[in-house]
């Protein structure tokens, strides 16, 4: 019998991770009012699901999956299509940094640069989408700076969250236990 890419359990824990994800852009707001703000959290739990599940397409998985979810339940400002898309980019551009950056994202320097390379591809989505459906660009351009650079650091800092995250659930014990179950 061929042996599967994913376990039944690391699917599982991908499932997991991606509805986290969902319920932590509902419940955890902060009222910033900043672009991207919301990526403190999201690419904290990507990159711990990239670290738990340490496989190329896992945190690809994460962002398809909790995109469906989020496209279902009508998040979003900008209509389902926007949060699939959004969702499922911020999962494929973490998992293309991590694999040219060919390193874990246990890495503070690693976990920071994928987190940010994510989140960019969230903001080219948007930015991509209200270009195509004729939003005013010259009026997303006078924002688009604030908006890239709120992208880049909220990204940057949950990838370091995340990193953080992992080396405490090393620490803890985690991946032993992890190891045991599979």
């Amino acid at each position: 019998m061929k042996e599967r890419y994913f376990s039944t359990f690391q699917l599982i824990l991908l499932a997991l991770f991606a509805a986290l994800i969902v319920v932590a852009k509902i419940a955890l707001r902060l009222p910033l009012q900043l672009p991207g703000h919301s990526g403190l959290f999201w690419m904290a739990i990507i990159t711990v699901a990239a670290g738990v599940v340490p496989k190329r397409g896992a945190v690809s998985l994460v962002g398809l999956t909790s995109g469906i979810i989020a496209a279902f339940l009508g998040m979003g400002d900008l209509g389902a299509l926007n949060t699939f898309l959004s969702y499922t980019m911020v999962g494929i551009g973490t998992d293309l940094a991590l694999w040219l950056l060919g390193s874990r994202p246990e890495n503070l320097i690693v976990a920071a640069l994928a987190a940010t390379f994510g989140h960019l591809g969230k903001f080219l989505v948007k930015w991509g989408l209200g270009a195509l459906t004729g939003a005013p660009v010259g009026f997303v351009a006078l924002s688009l700076m604030r908006a890239i650079v709120g992208y880049i650091v909220f990204g940057a800092l949950g990838g370091l969250l995340g990193a953080l995250t992992l080396a405490a659930l090393r620490r803890a014990g985690f991946f032993a236990y992890l190891a045991e179950k599979r």
